[in-house]
């Protein structure tokens, strides 16, 4: 490889890099987004009450 070439290729894996962090930077977005809503449905939901078959409370 003759020095242009080399600089081509380090141009060209900079650019990857820079792909690679953007695409992280946006999984982990996404992957918080998915988070909070999944503990927003959680904590909105009543947990039905234990009851026996008979329908009458337990405890």
């Amino acid at each position: 490889m003759n020095e242009q070439q080399v600089n081509q290729l380090l141009s060209a894996m900079a650019a990857q890099t820079a792909a690679m962090n953007r695409l992280a930077e946006s999984n982990e977005a996404l992957t918080a987004v998915i988070y909070q809503s999944m503990v927003v449905e959680e904590s909105e939901v009543e947990l039905p009450q234990h009851t026996y078959l008979s329908g009458k409370p337990r405890g």
